[in-house]
């Protein structure tokens, strides 16, 4: 095994027991045995069982920044009229989803360890949320500019929407009750049309806009 390939693995080793054991019930000899290293091997690597938690949180920042920076730039391009917003909003939706679906170990960590510590475990968690929200309430702001949601708090919207995102992926996709990505994300995007949309809409066009068919 290259030691970019030895390293790789080590660190999927440590997600699967920081997120089987949690992180202050976990120690490096965990580690070093589901990873079938010596323990020498790992200090190569890394100096602590703090450190290599800390690259988890990394990388779960990272892949998820690049998630909801593209997902930015295209529901802004499909609002100044280069696309459909509302499907481009359910796609969005659904690579949101499938993000965390296909890391599971790493949205355990950071959900269940990493936020609410009182360790700077949770600084960079924070960082990213604050500019989810940021963008998420740009977002808002141009889709109420051009009249497809009614007249509402969005600051209340954003907050709403960003805590039911974190729930829904912890009860319905790390859980696993049987919800494909898809389906749960054509299933918020109902549920955000329904509740958004202008009193003069009309919702079952907004729906067929939106969802796939």
């Amino acid at each position: 095994m290259k030691a970019s390939e030895r390293r790789e693995h080590i660190l999927r080793s440590a997600a699967k027991v920081f997120s089987r054991k949690g992180y202050r019930l976990s120690s490096v000899s965990d580690i070093v045995e589901e990873s079938s290293i010596g323990r020498g091997t790992f200090y190569l690597y890394f100096e602590s069982k703090r450190d290599i938690f800390r690259e988890l949180i990394e990388a779960y920042f990272q892949g998820y920044a690049e998630v909801l920076e593209e997902n930015h730039r295209r529901l802004v391009e499909a609002l100044s009229g280069k696309g459909r917003v509302l499907r481009t909003w359910r796609d969005n939706m659904a690579r949101v989803l499938r993000y965390h679906s296909e890391n599971p170990d790493l949205t355990s960590i950071v959900y269940r360890e990493a936020l609410g510590r009182d360790e700077d475990f949770s600084e960079r968690v924070e960082e990213l949320s604050l500019l989810a929200r940021q963008w998420l309430r740009e977002e808002f702001r141009l889709m109420s500019q051009k009249g497809m949601m009614r007249d509402c708090d969005i600051e209340v919207v954003t907050s709403i929407v960003m805590g039911s995102t974190v729930y829904l992926i912890m009860e319905h996709l790390l859980k696993g009750n049987g919800m494909d990505v898809d389906e749960l994300a054509d299933t918020i995007v109902e549920y955000h049309i329904r509740a958004l949309i202008p009193a003069e809409g009309d919702v079952g066009r907004a729906l067929r806009s939106a969802l796939r068919p």
